[in-house]
């Protein structure tokens, strides 16, 4: 999945693979290749104050693509970045 970062007034294009979790975490995202790392250490390293994390950042992309609320796992010792389906929100939607 190819998300388009902003950090640091630039535009930085990181494709990410999208990866089932372990535990409590239902899914993960790792930059594809080397050359997506680069891009994502760079983005990381020009953040600016009022920029929003990284994991914040892939989240809202697939929110936007699932059409489902996704929560950042902030505490997910693995590669990439863990993220949670909310499923309390999904529960009050089938209400």
């Amino acid at each position: 999945m190819k998300i388009d970062i902003k950090s640091g007034g630039k535009r930085y294009s990181v494709n990410f693979s999208i990866l089932p979790g372990r535990g409590d975490v239902h899914f993960s995202a790792i930059a594809k290749s080397s050359k997506d790392l680069d891009e994502l250490q760079d983005a990381i390293s020009n953040r600016g104050a009022g920029d929003d994390m990284i994991g914040v950042i892939i989240s809202k992309a697939l929110e936007n693509k699932l059409k489902l609320p996704i929560e950042v796992d902030h505490g997910y010792g693995g590669a990439g970045y863990g993220f949670k389906l909310d499923l309390y929100s999904i529960a009050k939607k089938l209400k």
